[in-house]
């Protein structure tokens, strides 16, 4: 069954909107305990599905640009940008940590 989104008017939407934006920035604190566990990881971060991040990365920057070209929301799209942030620091750190034992192998040899 098909239905349509009903427009509950401006009220309700900027509640929903801050609701969602409020949880998206928490849910980048989140990132925090995994981007640690990776800093401190001894074996190149190999337990770290790096394709997955990826994927949660694309998705963070087509709901900033849905926020900022659709929804003309920026604060809902800066919530999204703190999750871009998280996910970015995790995909660059576990990319060095797994080139960083290779280049310290290939050094000594």
């Amino acid at each position: 069954m098909l239905t349509r989104w009903r427009n509950d008017g401006p009220h309700l939407t900027s509640r929903r909107g801050g609701a969602c934006a409020t949880s998206n920035a928490i849910r980048a604190l989140f990132y925090v305990p995994q981007i640690r566990a990776v800093a401190r990881s001894n074996d190149g971060a190999r337990d770290i599905a790096l394709c997955t991040w990826w994927m949660w990365l694309v998705n963070n920057l087509l709901g900033t640009a849905y926020c900022l070209l659709v929804l003309h929301n920026v604060p809902l799209a800066c919530s999204f940008i703190a999750s871009i942030a998280g996910c970015a620091c995790l995909i660059s750190l576990t990319v060095h940590k797994r080139r960083g034992p290779r280049a310290s192998v290939s050094r000594e040899t």
